[in-house]
């Protein structure tokens, strides 16, 4: 408190989270913990304000304030401190949290222990990992979904959980697994790759504003991530391609962006388009001739088609 080191209080991995962690393990109510951190808070804040009292002359009265809202701060900053590790407390087996969150952290700063600790941990040693970014409380639902033993690092607002596969497996395989679980998954890679994985889970993660109740799998979006990567290439495109269109009402250049997008999808085959838009054959080659005029290039002209594909999907196009 004096230091004024408050943030210092949520430390993760630090004796407040690790309270917490023991908390849970041992059956100690979380609301109890919270209740008897805050009684010790207000028991120091009367302390330090009777000193004060005692001898005022000693003290710097405003001084003496700071320092007892920094208390009642701090006092709050164990409480969220225990509170996480009691939320995460479910993560790693007994006796194997220590080693579970070095391994993390080894993963995630591409540190050359990572291979060693793994093994330690039971991981095989020509396995694979992928990483997925979860809330702690779906952190605590994946470790008890998956199996083996998983590494975990605790953030702020949120924990990366490192669940190891075996060689031959993508991320896909624990889909089934994680059914419910709000997440999201990144790729599976090798150990020194972990920060890859990481960085393309919370690509998607920062891209989606909603949270589904289920997890996200890096795996299903890659062309997505890569038709969205550079920005600029999709601002080009736009200005080449949809210049004309983009001057008409928003309605009907929904209306043409969904048929173009659907054609593109379908490889121009009428029916299919027609029955995914909901509308006959006939609607669609009219909307198609008037994309025809509205398009500077020729639509079967194979770089055209690419390039409309990779717009409309960077677009988020329905």
């Amino acid at each position: 408190m004096a230091s004024d080191d408050v943030a210092g209080i949520r430390a993760h991995g630090g004796v407040f989270e690790t309270m917490g962690i023991e908390a849970s393990r041992g059956g100690l109510d979380m609301d109890v913990l919270a209740a008897a951190t805050r009684q010790a808070v207000s028991l120091i804040q009367t302390e330090t304000h009777r000193a004060a009292l005692a001898d005022p002359e000693d003290f710097d009265n405003e001084a003496v304030l700071v320092l007892l809202h920094r208390v009642l701060l701090g006092g709050e900053a164990v409480v969220d401190a225990a509170r996480h590790g009691y939320t995460i407390a479910g993560l790693a087996a007994d006796g194997d949290g220590e080693l579970a969150r070095q391994l993390a952290g080894e993963l995630m700063s591409r540190g050359d222990g990572a291979a060693e600790l793994a093994q330690r941990l039971g991981w095989q040693p020509d396995g694979l990992v992928c990483a997925v970014v979860a809330s702690p409380i779906s952190a605590t639902a994946i470790a008890g979904a998956v199996t083996g033993t998983l590494a975990y690092f605790s953030r702020t607002d949120d924990v990366v959980v490192a669940v190891p596969l075996p060689r031959e497996h993508l991320s896909t395989s624990i889909r089934e697994q994680l059914d419910g679980v709000a997440c999201v998954v990144g790729p599976a890679v090798t150990l020194d790759e972990f920060c890859d994985s990481l960085a393309l889970a919370e690509r998607i993660r920062d891209r989606d504003e909603a949270r589904p109740p289920h997890p996200v799998l890096v795996d299903d979006d890659l062309l997505g991530l890569s038709c969205s990567a550079d920005p600029m290439v999709v601002h080009a495109l736009r200005r080449k391609h949809f210049v004309e269109l983009d001057q008409l009402a928003p309605e009907v250049r929904s209306m043409l962006v969904t048929t173009l997008h659907a054609w593109l999808r379908h490889w121009g085959h009428r029916p299919a388009i027609a029955a995914d838009l909901h509308v006959h054959p006939q609607t669609v080659s009219g909307r198609l001739h008037r994309l025809r005029d509205l398009l500077a290039d020729d639509l079967e002209d194979p770089t055209t088609r690419s390039e409309l594909l990779v717009l409309l999907t960077a677009e988020g196009a329905p």
